[in-house]
This record gives structure tokens, sequence and C-alpha cells, in this order.
């Protein structure tokens, strides 16, 4: 099961990972994110990671809401843990 977003967030989970076209893991905003990045949340106590709609995440949100600020309003789908969830940024792979 996924990680579900309390409050006005949505269902997820993930981790950041850094590449070259990501910025570091404390500085990604939702304005950021562009169609080709794919967010991940991660559950810190059993791991479980499910991908998240970016524009559920930006859906009522300013634009310079940072992901490390989202990550505090995660809780796992499947554990119920809502310490230590990460959200992660990749590049989907082209077509």
């Amino acid at each position: 099961m996924p990680l579900l977003l309390i409050g006005p967030l949505w269902h997820s989970s993930g981790a950041v990972e850094q590449n070259k076209n990501i910025p570091p893991r404390y500085a990604i905003r939702l304005e950021d994110l562009r169609a080709w990045h794919v967010v991940f949340a991660t559950c810190g106590t059993c791991s479980s990671r499910t991908h998240i709609d970016a524009r559920l995440l930006q859906h009522g949100r300013p634009p310079y809401t940072r992901l490390l600020d989202l990550e505090r309003k995660l809780r796992c789908g499947s554990c119920g843990n809502r310490q230590g969830n990460t959200l992660s940024v990749v590049i989907a792979p082209r077509n």
C-alpha cells in the first residue's frame, strides 16, 4: 500500500535522488518539477515505495513549497509510519 500524505496532501511514498539535471534534495521546489520528473515517496520504516503524480503535489500549494517540507506530511499506507519518510525525484526515461 502507498504512503499517504496527511492533511491536504495526497497518497504516496519516496526519497530524492540527485542527478546532474536535478537540484540537491533540500532545494527542490514544486515549481522546479517538470513533465519529465518522476516523484517517488519511500517509507523510512518498511521501505515501501510508490510513485506520486507531481500535479497532485502542486495542487493548492504555493510554487515555492519545498519537497523537503512535504516529507513531514507523509504517512505510510502499509505500516502507518509518519517518521523518516522521504520524497525523491528522478528523470523519466526517454521513449
